[in-house]
């Protein structure tokens, strides 16, 4: 229901209100009108409350619901009179009171819902059933007692296919006095553990698994001690491994794809990987557009102001460009500065094609990354505090050294020679006329080859195989996150996909990120979600049903069998539900030995 935007059409002239309820882990509320002397529901609201707003007092809670409701619903409650209900009866005189007994938080709140409505109306909690549900969602835990199960199994088609087969022997009723209900158990254990009807399973998966969410091993120890149906154990195992919350916040391994080369580079200054990085102040500057050659490994850093689209725009042109003329493709992140249609009107105009890296994935452009590195190394050496003034130095030693996957200096690719440095005493004369040495000149430059990017140590390629093939995928949030955060988000809808790539669907919107922040997600097969016809997407706090059989050693029900012919109480031995063996003496008693003495039976 909260996510359905608007379930009725809005009437222009009916009179509309607003109904909110807050519990202490959430708030809720709900935009109706009256029609045909009825309210009619037009949209639904709910929100969870953080850490700190659960700690406010109750009249706090009522208040925020009130307030978060409307900011909600202002685009269909402006400039209209409506009517506030809520089940708190206090917040009826909120505009009545002195405001000197008001806190800002309060004063705040209330300042902004008199700005729409001052009408506050008391409503029964009885009668506020849909905010109150919407702000009470992990109570909804419906339980099913033992005469609710017993019933379960009396329509149950499977075990009557039990009972008509060999397995009669393993499965007997069993009489609990406490309850005066039969139950169909498997008594060939230690533990009498109860028949599970085929729409209850999943309630009792819900329940077991939901307490702390274990592992497959552990989940089907935890629930074959306790319960016995068909296929028990291979339920288990699909169901925890289609669980959303476990996929959600576990990490089993990160994805990590082969690499791949760019396209071939035919000339220099035809490939340019550009990016920002963050200073110290100095000198009015705080950022420096950073822009690397493919081809020669040239660098440039230019000190910039601020990282707005115009100074970054104006910098590469006035720069780069200047210099080294206008690039066939360039490579940035996703920054706001490269994503601006400026600067998108700026390639366009050049005739560049921009070259997109995907999100929080720098490996893409790698190469001036690793510059970053080298440069921010470089000006900590000298001090760092006045990397302006330093900056044109480190850039010469940068340009002048020696490139191991090259075999030669960025200078001498850009100018054909090396640049003369300081502390040298001897100069290279060259007695050459200057046609011949243009001539030689040109042909050196001309034999140049492009050197692929050099890859320091052999990566190790891990890929999900259901990557291929899984319809839905998590997504790694490689953000700053809180403890409690879970590391993953989704499941999200895949729309296309490539060795390197997916376009997934996130909040109705296409959105293009690296494989290695994704895994695939498992979701149940289209039987098994039809026979339990259970929501995956639910919230990770609702419990789902809860089946209240105690089956534990430490509170045991006295139960007896009885045949499975006769459904009456009539007592053939007194069985106990314990986890201790049953032993039965020559007079036909059945006695319970102390879990001590178990280990010698």
């Amino acid at each position: 229901l909260a996510d359905a935007a608007i379930l009725a059409h809005p009437v222009p002239n009916a009179l509309i209100s607003i109904v909110v309820d807050a519990s202490d882990f959430s708030i809720g509320g709900a935009l109706q009108q009256r029609v045909n002397n009825a309210w009619q529901p037009l949209a639904f609201y709910t929100k969870t409350l953080n850490s700190a707003q659960r700690k406010y007092s109750a009249y706090d809670r009522e208040l925020y619901a009130i307030y978060s409701a409307i900011r909600y619903f202002r685009h269909m409650v402006e400039g209209r009179n409506f009517t506030i209900f809520t089940d708190h009866k206090p917040l009826i005189y909120a505009f009545n009171q002195k405001l000197d007994k008001c806190s800002p938080r309060q004063f705040r709140h209330l300042d902004f819902i008199s700005q729409f409505s001052t009408d506050i109306q008391h409503i029964k909690g009885s009668e506020n059933f849909v905010a109150d549900a919407l702000s009470r969602v992990q109570s909804i835990s419906p339980a099913v007692d033992h005469v609710s199960l017993a019933a379960a199994q009396e329509k149950d088609k499977e075990l009557r296919d039990w009972l008509s087969r060999e397995q009669q022997t393993l499965i007997k009723k069993v009489y609990f006095p406490e309850y005066n209900t039969n139950l169909y158990c498997d008594t060939t254990g230690a533990v009498i553990r109860p028949f599970v009807p085929l729409h209850l399973r999943r309630a009792v998966f819900n329940s077991l698994h939901g307490l702390s969410h274990p592992g497959i091993r552990a989940t089907q120890h935890l629930i074959t001690s306790r319960f016995v149906w068909p296929a028990i154990n291979k339920d288990c195992r699909e169901w925890t491994r289609a669980c959303i919350s476990c996929q959600r916040c576990k990490v089993t391994r990160h994805v990590s794809a082969p690499v791949q080369q760019f396209e071939n580079m035919a000339d220099r200054f035809e490939h340019v990987h550009l990016d920002i990085i963050s200073m110290s102040y100095c000198q009015g500057y705080r950022y420096c557009l950073t822009c690397v050659d493919r081809f020669s490994r040239w660098p440039e850093v230019i000190p910039i102001a601020d990282m707005e689209a115009v100074t970054v725009a104006t910098a590469f042109l006035s720069t780069w460009i200047a210099c080294f003329g206008i690039p066939s493709r360039i490579t940035t992140d996703q920054g706001r500065q490269f994503e601006s249609a400026l600067f998108a009107e700026l390639c366009n105009l050049l005739g560049t094609k921009r070259i997109r890296t995907t999100s929080y994935h720098p490996q893409a452009n790698g190469l001036v990354e690793r510059f970053h590195r080298q440069l921010k190394a470089a000006i900590k050496c000298h001090g760092g505090n006045n990397w302006v003034a330093t900056l044109p130095i480190v850039l010469l030693g940068i340009r002048t050294a020696i490139k191991e996957d090259l075999a030669t200096t960025a200078a001498e690719l850009v100018y054909g020679t090396s640049l003369r440095l300081p502390a040298e005493f001897f100069l290279t004369r060259n007695d050459n006329p200057t046609s011949k040495f243009v001539v030689d000149l040109k042909k050196r430059m001309s034999d140049i080859k492009p050197t692929p990017v050099r890859r320091h140590g052999e990566k190790k390629v891990f890929v999900f195989k259901e990557l291929t093939t899984s319809p839905y995928v998590f997504l790694r949030r490689d953000a700053v996150r809180g403890l409690s955060d879970p590391p993953y988000d989704g499941p999200y809808k895949v729309l296309e996909r490539d060795e390197k790539s997916f376009i997934i669907e996130v909040n109705d919107k296409k959105c293009r990120v690296s494989i290695d922040r994704l895994k695939p997600a498992f979701t149940l097969s289209e039987n098994i979600a039809e026979q339990d016809q259970f929501d995956e997407s639910c919230d990770d706090d609702e419990q789902g049903f809860t089946i209240q059989v105690k089956c534990d050693a430490g509170n045991p029900v006295p139960a007896v069998i009885v045949n499975n012919d006769n459904v009456n109480s009539n007592v053939s031995s007194d069985v106990s539900l314990g986890n201790s063996r049953l032993i039965t003496t020559r007079s036909g008693r059945s006695v319970r030995f102390p879990d001590r003495f178990q280990a010698g039976l």
